[in-house]
């Protein structure tokens, strides 16, 4: 080529180079080719909390995208919606028209609970199999991709647990040891009170109980150190005079924020709390899509957001979530309950946001208490890294979420009766 020519080119190709942030995508001579041959679904225990309906994609190209959804009681829902109202909208579409199917399948389902529950479980299931199938068809990593790129390669993560007692210095000095050797930061920990979350008598807590509630903790900040951040856990159970007290209350061992105090539909009572409380209200993970985010992030009724990435609707979805709280100055948690898949998928989002707090990880698994893993067993992923290293979620740099599934594994210890595997 002459070098005017050359020249001149350069001078076409250049601006346009610039202004295209995924112009790498446009080289890859797999991207416009791809065509979704198949969706597939099965119900597995992971070693985590949950069933976990897990999704693949196959294409023509060979290429497979791998997803979980967020769980149901036994997900047999989750599983028909995957099967029989998403696939039929997938096949023989381009994988990399994600947020088009996305809206089709979310339009498809919206008469079984308004884009809330588990169609959009099922849906989001299915976005993190495509996202995984986008990831290895441009060769990219999901979290370079995702709405810019990635701010980190490794997530910070909160241990979801608790001492046994929080009220015997013994047990709270054995907690402590625990977090400290195995490098972590950050706890949550449900509070301590006479009704459990799950089995209420009325909203109300009494005296007694705020007391005992801000001992455990005062307990928990003398064995943890003033740097280690403790988050204090409630289930959406209070009243607001109720939610008020624990605040003030807890305040004193300054904890990282205190979740879901309050019932988990917003109102003004919300900004009321926020107003008035002297440590950090925090709330989401009930909460489904930008339209249930959005009165909490622009009325200011809470000082935090936590967005549950396989309830809310997606890496996506969650991505437009975080970037409205970022424009009111709010950090953004995750909650997670999911099994590992889901965990590294939802990981890949928060490496994308700047202002990212802590990731939750349960280690109430053995192996994962052992320090193995999160949220169930990390063999299951064939990931090329340990999935957790001094409290931070590690990424993978090979494309979509860096997993390459052990189907052995998974058909021989965490398949669910009456299941057949997808072969």
């Amino acid at each position: 080529m002459k070098r005017r020519t050359f020249i001149r080119n350069m001078a076409i190709t250049a601006p346009a180079m610039m202004f295209t942030p995924y112009y790498n995508l446009w080289a890859n001579p797999l991207a416009k080719k791809v065509k979704i041959t198949d969706v597939k679904c099965v119900l597995v225990q992971m070693g985590s909390m949950r069933v976990s309906p897990i999704v693949k994609i196959t294409t023509d190209a060979g290429l497979v995208g791998i997803g979980e959804c967020h769980h149901d009681e036994n997900g047999h829902g989750a599983k028909d919606i995957v099967l029989n109202v998403c696939k039929p909208i997938l096949m023989g579409k381009d994988p990399m028209d994600l947020e088009y199917l996305v809206f089709k399948m979310s339009t498809r389902t919206s008469y079984y609970g308004g884009n809330h529950g588990l169609a959009t479980h099922a849906i989001t299931g299915v976005e993190f199999a495509l996202w995984d199938l986008i990831g290895k068809i441009t060769d990219q990593p999901v979290r370079k991709i995702l709405g810019g790129g990635a701010h980190v390669n490794e997530v910070r993560a909160y241990a979801s647990s608790r001492p046994r007692n929080m009220l015997e210095k013994d047990s709270v000095q054995e907690f402590a040891e625990l977090m400290k050797n195995q490098g972590w930061t950050a706890c949550k920990s449900d509070i301590d009170r006479d009704q459990r979350w799950n089995s209420l008598n009325n909203r109300r807590l009494s005296n007694t109980g705020v007391d005992t509630i801000a001992k455990g903790f005062t307990n928990m900040r003398e064995a943890l150190g003033p740097e280690f951040d403790i988050a204090v856990h409630c289930h959406w159970e209070f009243d607001f005079d109720s939610a008020l007290r624990l605040c003030r209350a807890v305040a004193p061992i300054r904890p990282a924020w205190i979740e879901d105090p309050m019932p988990i539909a917003y109102n003004e009572q919300w900004v009321k709390l926020t107003e008035q409380s002297p440590v950090p209200v925090l709330t989401g993970e009930n909460l489904y899509t930008r339209d249930d985010f959005r009165p909490f992030i622009v009325n200011q009724g809470v000082n935090m957001i936590e967005i549950d990435v396989s309830m809310a609707g997606g890496l996506l979805e969650a991505k437009k979530i975080a970037d409205l709280a970022e424009l009111y100055y709010m950090p953004v948690c995750t909650h997670n309950v999911a099994g590992p898949i889901a965990t590294i998928a939802s990981a890949n989002f928060a490496a994308s946001v700047r202002e990212f707090v802590a990731h939750e990880a349960f280690i109430f698994n053995p192996m994962n208490r052992a320090g193995r893993g999160i949220n169930g067993d990390p063999d299951v992923l064939g990931y090329d890294k340990e999935m957790i290293v001094k409290g931070h979620i590690q990424l993978s740099d090979r494309p979509g979420f860096g997993i390459e599934l052990n189907e052995k594994l998974i058909k021989e210890k965490y398949l669910v009766k009456g299941e057949t595997w997808w072969d």
